[in-house]
């Protein structure tokens, strides 16, 4: 009986990798400006073909965006000085026939619907100019700015996340840097 009740929960593991199993993003574009006393970001995520077909055919995505500027230093490790956190869920809804995209950034929630996919994927991947510090608070010297993407699967039941341990959390997960630049 052991034996049998081992089997069923190798199998339904298994299985529930076959069906957790999605495409993610591909690339991260960024622009990045220095606006009057303000650093802004721009970025645009680049979607993999499996991502746009998974999304089109009904499938929900989570996407977690951090902005961050950091201080470069030669010996030392490179020192956070700010960031920006914004998750982005795209639902579509065949039943309505629409796709509803929900931001959260830092406690705000909006939400938009989209009769177009493609226009719901347009707007979901690209962020507006983020301030991600005021350039006259800090100090002299090499910044850079990383942003970090991460496409993340459903989220399994607590009691299946123990057994299944070895699931990862996210589809895939992207870090981009930009190079170099002198702040003030």
């Amino acid at each position: 009986m052991k034996k049998f009740a081992r089997n069923m929960l190798f199998t339904a593991g298994f299985l529930l990798l076959h069906v957790f199993y999605a495409h993610a993003i591909e690339n991260i574009n960024m622009e990045i400006q220095k606006n009057n006393s303000f650093l802004t970001v721009k970025a645009h995520i680049i979607p993999s073909q499996e991502f746009i077909d998974d999304f089109k055919n009904g499938l929900s995505k989570n996407i977690l965006i951090l902005v961050e500027l950091y201080r470069k230093w030669s010996i030392i490790p490179d020192e956070f000085i700010s960031g920006v956190q914004i998750q982005r869920i795209l639902i579509p809804d065949p039943i309505k026939d629409e796709f509803i995209i929900k931001t959260l950034e830092g406690d705000r929630l909006t939400e938009k619907r989209f009769k177009n996919w493609q226009e719901a994927l347009d707007w979901a991947l690209k962020t507006e100019p983020i301030k991600i510090a005021n350039i006259n608070n800090v100090d002299r010297g090499k910044y850079y700015i990383k942003i970090t993407v991460e496409s993340n699967i459903k989220k399994l039941p607590s009691v299946l996340e123990h057994i299944l341990f070895f699931i990862p959390t996210y589809e895939k997960k992207i870090t981009k840097e930009s190079e170099s630049f002198r702040l003030p």
